[in-house]
């Protein structure tokens, strides 16, 4: 519960019962871990690429294609969020047949987008590159898309399990398909040059597509058959889906504008953006996306009930649980993980490109707050029936964040344009908090940013304090080692400190169920 005065019912104001609380923390445990599977495997096959190509205009013409996977990716995963008060039962608008056809219905412009279209396509996204730097662009959105289109259906399969109570078998898939990746990754890095983490993604989608597609048919399939669509039908679901995850789009498509800008910068500035942008990301959705899709069913139902109470009673808790982890992980990176790096592999990232990645990261850190901030909120506002007032609100969303890249980028160069990312974000997280919690955004307002300001000082301090240690006893290899030890060290046990409750719960959701 929030620490401000707020009106809730008596069924929200007691405690929930421990096997239930446990529940929920486990289910959320559950697509955290497959969150973070998929990210360490990201995570060892980003530190390949880097030493394998290191990073130069064809490496950024990649990652260029890459940024349009992942803005999709997120729209995807969005699905698994935004579709299930649509799904969700008394009051479904659709079934699971009928969300499955819009999907596949969907699937066509990003087909044609990243086929036929290609070339125009990468002349857009990357205005600032090399012709034969953009070359990669326009090879790689074919396999891109391809894998585009395998991870929207198979977070639609994520969804329907969801809705079912079946998020073992969603991590399950996610991680087999992680493992799939990697595996394709280490079998082709040695012949396909930059587009090897293509051809990883794709692979990593078939796996989870399947794995996902053989769950849902053995937690019931798509249901009675009501007969066959007509494309005036199958449109209309389409659009519905659409419709209700336009400001996902909008969202993820932020960082796309971002990259075309700064893809006239220095040839590599866009692959090192890309590395802290993924980092960052992969934060976001393994803490507050993954608590949204573990309670967004429940949250639905108590939502139609409880309306704002709901808001008031859970986003704070789940914002306090994802800072507790993302804080300490972007100081590491900062501190630790950037060195580490060039310790590791000099060739791929020099001296300067260590100094480049901790300067994008510490301007990544303000979006990630609020990034993570709007991510936990936006399940609430379908919950509550808002979908309609908040995807209003995507085209001024990315005509603000358009206007301030601009602007930052003739006065401030690529760091003002990195860092104006946030702007867009924090506005439209304002928002949300007004709308979402009423009388009581004031006070729900000055409660995430003193948990936020809490753990960013926290980790500061500690990963700072250890990096000082570092360079006072070693030098190089063993100093980076020192730095991330003493931190982590220093970090866990401050925390327990100022987070005792939530780290208990945390520890709590890890112990096996008594039968």
């Amino acid at each position: 519960m929030g620490r401000y005065s707020h009106p809730l019912p008596a069924r929200l104001l007691r405690a929930p019962a421990a096997p239930m609380r446990r529940r929920e923390a486990r289910a959320g445990m559950a697509m955290s871990l497959a969150t973070f599977s998929m990210a360490a495997a990201s995570a060892i096959q980003a530190v390949l690429y880097l030493s394998e190509f290191g990073v130069t205009g064809r490496t950024d013409g990649f990652f260029v294609a890459f940024a349009l996977y992942t803005t999709f990716g997120v729209f995807s995963q969005s699905l698994r969020l935004t579709s299930v008060p649509l799904l969700v039962e008394p009051g479904a608008r659709l079934s699971v047949r009928e969300f499955a056809a819009g999907l596949g219905l969907l699937a066509v412009p990003v087909l044609v987008a990243t086929g036929p279209l290609a070339g125009p396509l990468a002349q857009l996204l990357a205005p600032g590159l090399a012709p034969e730097d953009r070359v990669v662009t326009e090879t790689a959105l074919p396999v891109l898309g391809a894998a585009t289109v395998l991870q929207l259906w198979a977070a639609g399969g994520a969804t329907v399990l969801a809705i079912r109570g079946r998020f073992t078998t969603v991590a399950a898939s996610y991680v087999a398909g992680a493992l799939a990746g990697l595996l394709t990754y280490l079998a082709v890095m040695s012949s396909a040059g930059e587009l090897t983490l293509g051809w990883s993604m794709l692979a990593m989608a078939v796996v989870t597509s399947g794995w996902m597609l053989a769950g849902l048919r053995a937690a019931g399939g798509l249901g009675p058959r009501t007969g066959a669509f007509r494309l005036r039908s199958l449109v209309a679901r389409s659009g519905l889906l659409l419709g209700r995850t336009a400001v996902y789009l909008a969202f993820s498509a932020l960082f796309v504008v971002t990259l075309a800008y700064v893809s006239h910068s220095a040839p590599g500035d866009a692959t090192v953006l890309s590395y802290a942008y993924l980092f960052a990301s992969y934060l976001v959705a393994g803490t507050g996306v993954a608590l949204g899709m573990s309670r967004i069913p429940d949250m639905t139902r108590e939502a139609r009930a409880a309306r704002r109470a709901v808001v008031a009673a859970t986003v704070p808790v789940g914002f306090r649980y994802a800072m507790l982890l993302v804080a300490p992980a972007l100081a590491a990176l900062v501190t630790a993980g950037a060195p580490l790096i060039h310790e590791l592999f000099p060739a791929s990232l020099d001296a300067q490109g260590v100094e480049t990645l901790r300067t994008f990261t510490v301007l990544l850190v303000s979006w990630t707050v609020f990034a993570l901030l709007v991510n936990l909120l936006l399940p609430f506002m379908f919950a509550l029936g808002r979908a309609r007032l908040v995807n209003v609100l995507a085209l001024p969303l990315l005509v603000v964040h358009v206007a301030a890249t601009v602007v930052a980028s003739k006065v401030f160069g690529v760091e003002g344009t990195i860092a104006v990312l946030a702007v867009a974000p924090a506005l439209f997280a304002v928002v949300l908090v007004r709308t979402g919690a009423g009388p009581g955004a004031s006070g729900l307002a000055r409660e995430l940013a003193g948990d936020a300001l809490r753990f960013l000082a926290l980790a500061a301090a500690a990963f700072g304090a250890g990096a000082a240690v570092g360079e006072l006893l070693a030098d190089g290899l063993p100093a980076t080692l020192v730095a991330g030890a003493v931190g982590t060290v220093l970090y866990c046990g401050g925390v327990v400190l100022v987070a005792r409750h939530q780290v208990g719960v945390l520890v709590g959701a890890l112990r096996p169920a008594r039968s």
